[in-house]
């Protein structure tokens, strides 16, 4: 609790600070806002060739790729833009400022910003997996619910645990920006392939996305199985806490030892 509080101080006095250029400010949004309209038109456009891709109709992909895109957007608000910039901080020793703080350094990051570029993406695709879940007329019971609960958290964690890991790499390389942004870019990065049924890849692909760059646990396993069609990878679905628990591990360890290497400027 005193940290959300704390969050929601640093939110007001960020905000404060970009609503000084609000014509900016509205400018970003609109842009963002049709850049992801663009990508949901685009979407349209394949299911107006395609009835179904690997066995799953419009609606069925569009609630998965939704799904995902709710834990990517959350995850983003809190760590992508403190992951991005993690290369620049160590290079010119501006990380040391975090050090001093009351706080940890990583708390800190966190909370000290609130990218609200991700924004339409998120109002965007609350109301697009609305309308597909509509379509579907899902059977939510008791148990689903629970189910689908965990593995949107499970999603948000292993999001967050992979860009945290792309920006820890920066205490090894310095600049990890391109690395940030080829895993976790939803334009170009490897995070736009967790958008469509993993089926429609080679095995290759299908190997990184469930167990080196695991975003296959993050819409596609999950829903698999809850929309019953998961098949004889069914029980996939079910590991996503377990993926987000090891990923979540693998991040803080890195952070941490990352941390310990850091010498700052004057080391």
């Amino acid at each position: 609790m005193k940290y959300f509080r704390l969050y929601l101080r640093f939110v007001i006095v960020y905000m404060k600070g970009k609503l000084e250029y609000h014509f900016a400010l509205l400018l970003e949004l609109l842009a963002n806002t049709i850049l992801i309209g663009v990508y949901f038109a685009g979407f349209g456009v394949i299911f107006n060739q395609f009835e179904t891709i690997a066995g799953w109709s419009k609606y069925e992909v569009l609630f998965m790729f939704t799904t995902s895109w709710l834990a990517y957007s959350f995850s983003c608000f809190f760590f992508w833009s403190p992951m991005r910039d993690m290369g620049e901080l160590v290079r010119t020793g501006k990380l040391d400022l975090y050090l001093t703080r009351p706080v940890g350094p990583f708390v800190y990051l966190v909370l000290q910003q609130f990218q609200y570029t991700f924004l339409p993406r998120l109002f965007l695709s609350v109301f697009f997996w609305g309308y597909s879940m509509k379509k579907l007329q899902i059977n939510w019971t008791k148990e689903r619910v629970i189910f689908y609960c965990i593995s949107l958290f499970a999603a948000f964690v292993i999001f967050s645990s992979i860009t945290v890991i792309t920006g820890a790499v920066s205490f090894w390389t310095v600049k990890s920006e391109e690395i940030v942004s080829l895993l976790t870019n939803n334009t170009y990065g490897l995070k736009n392939f967790c958008d469509y049924p993993l089926p429609i890849y080679g095995k290759g692909v299908q190997i990184v996305l469930t167990f080196a760059v695991p975003y296959a646990f993050t819409g596609y396993y999950p829903v698999a199985v809850l929309l019953g069609k998961g098949g004889a990878d069914s029980y996939m679905g079910h590991l996503s806490p377990v993926i987000a628990l090891v990923n979540g591990g693998i991040a803080y360890g890195l952070w941490r030892l990352g941390l310990r290497r850091y010498g700052s400027t004057g080391a």
